[in-house]
Formats: C-alpha cells, structure tokens, sequence
C-alpha cells in the first residue's frame, strides 16, 4: 500500500513538473512572437 501510494505522489509531481515546464515554455513563444510582431510593425 505504502509503495502505491509513493508511486501516485511521484506521478504527481512528474505530471505538476511537465505542465510547469510547458506553461513556461509558452510563456516564452508568447513572449517571442509579441517582439517579433512589434519588430515587423517598425520595420
């Protein structure tokens, strides 16, 4: 039961660390296409 229950914890924070890493990583994206819009616009 014990290890079950390490096993469900641990899934959870791999799952919490993936959603984590891809909020950031869209974060980025977002970030990089707002300046390069406004680049484009001035150019």
């Amino acid at each position: 039961m014990f290890r079950k229950v390490l096993f469900g914890l641990l899934a959870v924070a791999i799952g919490l660390a993936v959603a984590g890493a891809g909020y950031r990583f869209g974060q980025y994206l977002a970030h990089k296409d707002a300046a390069s819009s406004t680049q484009r616009a001035t150019s």
